[in-house]
């Protein structure tokens, strides 16, 4: 039998390119993307509510509040939706006898790691932002799912890639940190692992990122390239001479896709080949 999945923040970067892949699974019947009106993370009755009427076989939790800095600055929210709201999708899974997937992040951890993070190092988060994602984390069951991921880059939204894109067609220099190392992960890519998961039935923590460590100025220059743009424009600097960041940055966030490989599953491609495909989708269409 097909299985019934709903997903909260079907209209976020990575809910919209969710429903897409879901949708293309015969494995995967009905699917429900309600939006904030129907299922509103903050509000325990319109969760359950939402759950309820659906009863789906799997929960797709990609909705959250992921504003880094804004988090610094609004404690209160930031806790109750990812991580009370994370508490009501749960409990409403639980009277539905549904299971959960929940997307969290690379912020968990602290940055100061020297090798990439299995899915079983001590976290540690820094920020308001990382510390309720860690706190929605310990909201699931053992049975649940996550998938913690970085740097994410996908079709719709705001993110690097497509501020990347008007930079490279913009006058003057740019400035990127060249001392945070992390890994990209393109939205098409981590979509088709995640619903390979739910299909799967595959339950604890999985690391999700596309492959090789990189910087934000080397991801920079990569796409300056591929547009044919000079990316001498790009100027190196480090991080400590960025103003208006109110959340520290992890120096260090390279995560260790190792439960997936003990799974069997293929890794993500290096990220220069899907960022570049990403690339030319955005501009080419």
């Amino acid at each position: 039998m097909a299985l019934r999945v709903l997903i909260t923040g079907g209209s976020g970067q990575v809910g919209r390119e969710l429903i897409g892949e879901c949708s293309s699974r015969a494995e995967i019947g009905k699917i429900y993307a309600p939006p904030s009106e129907t299922l509103n993370l903050s509000d325990r009755k319109s969760v359950i509510g939402a759950v309820l009427e659906f009863k789906p076989d799997w929960i797709i939790h990609a909705g959250a509040w992921t504003q880094v800095d804004a988090c610094e600055g609004d404690l209160g929210k930031a806790y109750l939706v990812n991580a009370l709201g994370t508490r009501f999708v749960t409990e409403a899974a639980e009277a539905a006898s549904s299971r959960v997937l929940y997307i969290s992040t690379d912020y968990v951890f602290d940055g100061s790691g020297k090798r990439p993070y299995l899915e079983w190092d001590p976290v540690g988060p820094r920020t308001i932002y990382g510390a309720s994602k860690l706190a929605g984390e310990r909201e699931l069951r053992s049975t649940d799912t996550i998938v913690r991921t970085s740097w994410v880059m996908g079709e719709y939204g705001h993110n690097m890639a497509k501020t990347l894109i008007r930079l490279a067609h913009s006058e003057g220099e740019h400035r990127f940190v060249d001392d945070q190392i992390g890994i990209p992960t393109i939205v098409s890519d981590m979509v088709k692992t995640i619903c390979d998961l739910v299909v799967g039935g595959y339950g604890g923590i999985f690391h999700l990122s596309n492959s090789g460590p990189t910087t934000w100025y080397d991801i920079a220059c990569y796409v300056f390239d591929l547009l044919g743009e000079d990316s001498s424009r790009i100027i190196p600097i480090k991080t400590a001479e960025l103003s208006g960041l109110r959340a520290p940055r992890p120096h260090y966030s390279v995560l260790d896709n190792f439960a997936l490989r003990g799974i069997g599953m293929k890794p993500l491609p290096p990220w220069q080949e899907s960022l570049a495909r990403l690339v030319n989708k955005l501009t080419v269409g």
